[in-house]
């Protein structure tokens, strides 16, 4: 495979200056997993594994990413060679986090992620009840359980505040009521890392997969309203919530770099890799061949940004390709442009406020 042709462009500050470059990678280390979700469109792809030895090819194509997100539609600690690809990017100063099913934190896999220094772990979770996790992800979720304590045991034996530990939480229609169970067992095991809190993705990409049992665990309005009182109403799952925007893990900090009311992050300062090495604009683009950006070792580097610009500029003028259609994160530019407004008004109100007091 011949190396990406490319050269180092100017990294800029943060946000708007820096819009442009690939700060913010994710890489696909395997589609292979040891559970069955029925939500998963992995589990429809074909299994393989990135091959290691493009592992470096992909930084020098990129050479300002400053933090890697280890994780796609497999279990990344299924891939022999993801310590020595994480090694590699540490030796870089690059950041990583990574999301896990949580059933394969070892001791000898849990020294390793320490000696590593991630930045942060979240573990996906849809319930903590033992037979409805099973009915859900095909596992246990005592082996899971017992994998997080572990980490965060070990963790504090060294002396040691990262990796930050928390929880990738998707709702189901069945499991929104299982969201302060998770929080109180965030609370007991002392995590640390948030939590983040999604529903089914609607997306082609995601629900062309699902049957229809899947199907029927789409939130409707009333879902909706029920989950948003839990997590105004109940104080650990706002703590927990509250907690996890403000970690260090790769899609909070790129959304704090790259403010989702002022575009699309990720094709403002990301970039997905898939495991053939596919070159797309997010992590919800799963059709390389209909929707890649390019190649690794084949496309131009500026190929693959000039497609990345050509993306933000439609979704700008409130034409979403194909690809983003249904995506959380697209704002058609009227409604953007209104809760610019909101904000603008409400920090103008927090400065007011904050003058006015005594000193």
């Amino acid at each position: 495979m011949s190396e990406i042709r490319g050269a180092r462009r100017d990294g800029g500050s943060p946000g708007a200056a820096s819009r442009g470059k690939v700060a913010f990678l994710q890489l696909e280390p395997t589609t292979r997993c040891n559970f069955i979700c029925g939500f998963c469109s992995g589990r429809q792809m074909d299994q393989t594994d990135f091959a290691v030895e493009d592992f470096d090819r992909l930084l020098e194509a990129f050479p300002e990413v400053e933090h890697i997100e280890l994780q796609g539609e497999g279990e990344p600690l299924l891939h022999k060679g993801f310590f020595a690809m994480a090694r590699r990017a540490r030796t870089r100063g690059i950041r990583l986090s990574m999301i896990t099913n949580g059933s394969l934190l070892s001791e000898e896999r849990v020294a390793a992620i320490l000696d590593l220094g991630m930045e942060a772990i979240n573990v996906s979770v849809e319930s903590p009840d033992e037979d409805e996790f099973r009915d859900i992800r095909g596992g246990s979720f005592a082996k899971v359980k017992a994998g997080i304590a572990r980490l965060l045991e070990a963790r504090r034996a060294r002396g040691l505040d990262r990796p930050l530990v928390g929880f990738a939480i998707t709702v189901l229609k069945h499991t929104v009521e299982r969201l302060p169970e998770i929080a109180a067992l965030y609370e007991e095991l002392g995590m640390d890392g948030g939590a983040t809190v999604q529903p089914l993705s609607r997306m082609d990409a995601f629900s062309k997969v699902y049957d229809e049992e899947v199907a029927a665990q789409f939130l409707d309005e009333a879902d909706t309203q029920r989950l948003l009182r839990l997590r105004n109403s109940d104080p650990k799952v706002r703590a927990m919530t509250r907690q996890a925007a403000q970690s260090g893990h790769f899609y909070p900090e790129m959304h704090r770099r790259f403010p989702i009311l002022h575009g699309c992050p990720w094709v403002r300062g990301g970039l997905y890799v898939d495991r053939h090495g596919a070159l797309l604009s997010c992590c919800m683009v799963k059709d390389a061949a209909a929707h890649g950006l390019g190649k690794l070792g084949i496309t131009p580097v500026e190929a693959v940004l000039n497609r990345r610009r050509e993306i933000d500029a439609a979704l700008s003028a409130g034409r979403p390709p194909e690809q983003c259609r249904g995506c959380a994160y697209y704002r058609p530019p009227e409604q953007r442009e209104v809760l610019l407004q909101r904000m603008r008004a409400r920090n103008l109100q927090r400065r007011r406020a904050e003058a006015a007091k005594p000193e």
